[in-house]
């Protein structure tokens, strides 16, 4: 949410959102490494080649996981639903699809994932915490999750890894993708892209809009836990676009070029249901976005020189009735920055990129009925390489290193500057069979405006905040062998993270306002595996990831007889499973899902847990015979309609709706029907 909307988007700022953006934010164990490389296109409709099921290269650098939209095996109705698939990724939904969800990777708080579209920083000091359903989706899209350690070329990253959402590309030929959907909850869906040369350059156009009501029933709080009421205010609107024009320049017969445009709009309309508890059905949030990119690239010295500016423009206005909300309106984050790199080969494979980028923020408050936030400015500069080596064959080292500085000034807050080096290094070896990879370094995560200088309604100024760092350490293999017919891949990760001065909202006095201080530490060790098979007609894939993250701040030991027994951190899972099965029967494609969430403790103590829920979807398409490039499909969610579950009470089982987090219902079943048109080919991503 916004820099002025923490106090607000649950109506009550110590009651809701206080509440949790401190479990969040402690939970800032943060980072951790990632494995394998399966790509979502392994689940594409048509067979991949055999270089699809082995380990490619570029693992040295970090573990990074890719989807594209059009291509995964479940339908995507928002960006939460591209992202949630990926392994390291845990989505946290506080309602129906469309509505607000933030990312973890790897145990990270929702602050500390960096968020980039098409090369502009979507995350920074006005808004470090992002929904992902205020991202734009259209045909094509491709999203890299980058766990722990993020290329310096992206900017300076964030403690736990970053989020990059490409656009669909230009194409030397023409292309169009058109999808629409309608289903339960009152959803429809449009996404359009087109992709085609012209007699100089070539153009790129993408439309996309949906909206739904988002109205279902829920368990009510009565305590007899058959009593549904009624979840209203839930509902969004929203309409985006894109156009990209990308045309060849020549400075000179040995110095070509190409220059791109892209310019993207979005505008939306947000609903805020608030809790079970403390439901606000009068409350909502208007946005809109404009980001202008510009990039030259050039070729120089034997290498690449790109020159890139972009800039943002966010605007919220927020409707609130409730006793302690304000309501503001126009209030505006603005952006302006730009980066220049040059990439070039060192002989046949290494590789060398160095960059500079800086960028100024601005968060200009509009008009205010109530509480009025402080407006406030950074500004950062940023120098870094990445650098891939290769040490002898089937052996690589990678390596990244940043040095970032900045300004902020907080107006009746102060200033303050900061200079923070950041690096990471590893190792990738490659046989026919086995790939393994290693990573070790350290991130950081600067503090937002919000907790530096407060905002004069609930939260408190700090000007004294130390940066959020960690270390981090991850090793992996993967191993693809091929059984006759059967494909198969298998992988498996472990990571270990030490985070420092993590940043939570602690309470300060009578009055429920809040103050953010450095009090934390934590660790954070885990496994993931990963499996993946294909014997025609049949295709499986399961992830699985496991925790142990403890709190070991100030205050965070749970008193015992002669000994402290550390608590988990809250907000995350300990164990994650995505599981998928499907079957292609000539033009029709069967599938059958399971996602289990279990042990996400609710409070600082560890001693609350949400319930474990484990929802089964399910799905169908069928190239429709006699007519090229038409797909319809039928897709269900919460096939089973689970609505409650049960947790053990001090007097026995206790019933709660199924939820993500505590107090925030998700919907029972619901169905969607689609159409995908594809006369001339699917739009490709990067």
């Amino acid at each position: 949410m916004a820099f002025f909307a923490r106090p607000v988007a649950g109506a009550r700022p110590m009651q809701t959102w206080a509440r949790h953006e401190t479990c969040a934010r402690l939970l800032g164990a943060v980072v951790a490494g990632a494995v394998s490389s399966v790509a979502a296109q392994a689940w594409a409709d048509e067979p991949a080649p055999d270089d699809e099921v082995r380990v490619r290269g570029g693992q040295a650098a970090g573990f990074v996981a890719r989807a594209r939209e059009g291509d995964t095996p479940r339908e995507t109705t928002d960006a939460a639903s591209l992202v949630e698939s990926l392994p390291g990724v845990h989505v946290r939904r506080l309602g129906a699809d469309d509505g607000f969800a933030t990312l973890s990777i790897r145990g990270s708080s929702s602050s500390q994932v960096a968020v980039v579209l098409a090369g502009v920083p979507l995350t920074g000091g006005s808004d470090p915490t992002l929904d992902l359903g205020s991202l734009p989706v259209w045909p094509g899209v491709q999203v890299r999750a980058f766990r722990s350690f993020a290329p310096a070329s992206l900017g300076p990253g964030s403690l736990g890894g970053t989020l990059v959402l490409s656009p669909p590309r230009p194409a030397d030929h023409a292309v169009t993708d058109v999808y629409g959907a309608y289903g339960s909850l009152g959803a429809a869906r449009m996404r359009v892209a087109d992709a085609r040369p012209l007699s100089v350059g070539e153009l790129t156009t993408a439309v996309s809009a949906s909206r739904s009501d988002d109205e279902f029933d829920a368990l009510a709080p009565d305590g007899t836990g058959r009593t549904f009421a009624r979840r209203r205010n839930g509902g969004h609107a929203q309409a985006s676009g894109l156009v990209s024009y990308v045309r060849p320049v020549a400075w000179s017969p040995n110095h070509r070029g190409s220059l791109r445009m892209t310019l993207i709009g979005q505008a939306r309309r947000q609903e805020l249901p608030g809790t079970l508890l403390d439901p606000t059905p009068f409350d909502q949030l208007s946005t809109s976005r404009l980001l202008p990119v510009m990039e030259l690239a050039s070729e120089v010295g034997g290498g690449t020189l790109l020159l890139r500016g972009y800039g943002r423009r966010d605007e919220q206005s927020l409707r609130s009735r409730g006793t302690f909300s304000a309501t503001h309106d126009g209030d505006a984050f603005i952006l302006a920055g730009g980066a220049l790199s040059y990439r070039r080969a060192l002989g046949e494979r290494a590789r060398l990129e160095v960059v500079g980028d800086g960028s100024g923020e601005r968060y200009a408050p509009g008009r205010t009925d109530g509480g009025a936030p402080l407006g406030a400015r950074r500004s950062r500069m940023g120098l870094g390489a990445d650098v891939e080596l290769p040490l002898s064959r089937g052996l690589t080292f990678a390596g990244a290193a940043r040095v970032d500085g900045w300004s902020d000034d907080g107006r009746e807050g102060g200033t303050r500057t900061e200079l923070r080096p950041t690096a990471h290094g590893g190792l990738e070896a490659v046989t026919s069979l086995v790939s393994f990879a290693a990573h070790g370094g350290t991130t950081a995560r600067a503090p937002a405006f919000v907790e530096l200088f407060g905002n004069r309604g609930a939260f408190l100024p700090n000007a004294e905040l130390l940066p959020e760092t960690a270390k981090t350490l991850d090793a992996g293999f993967r191993v693809t062998p091929r059984i006759g017919a059967l494909r198969l891949a298998v992988a498996l990760t472990g990571f270990s993270t030490f985070a420092e001065n993590l940043i939570t909202f602690v309470p300060v006095g009578a009055f429920g306002r809040a103050k953010a201080e450095n009090i934390g530490k934590a660790t954070l060790l885990g496994a993931e595996g990963e499996v993946s098979a294909k014997l025609s007609p049949f295709e499986m894939r399961a992830v699985y990831t496991w925790l142990s993250a403890k709190n070991l701040g100030e205050g965070a030991c749970a008193a015992r007889v002669g000994e402290c027994e550390r608590p988990r951190l809250p907000g995350r899972p300990e164990h994650d499973v995505v599981f998928d099965v499907a079957a292609v029967l000539g033009p029709l494609r069967v599938r059958y899902g399971v996602d289990v969430v279990a042990g996400i403790a609710a409070d600082l103590q560890g001693t609350v847990l949400v319930p474990t829920r484990a929802l089964s979807s399910a799905g169908v398409r069928l190239a429709v015979p006699g007519a090229p490039g038409l797909d319809a499909g039928l897709e269900a969610k919460n096939l089973f309609d689970l609505r409650v579950v049960t947790y053990d009470g001090a007097t026995g089982p206790v019933p709660l709706p199924a939820s993500d987090a505590w107090t925030y219902p998700l919907p029972g079943r619901t169905l969607m029907a689609s159409l995908r048109y594809r006369p001339t080919g699917a739009i490709s991503g990067p």
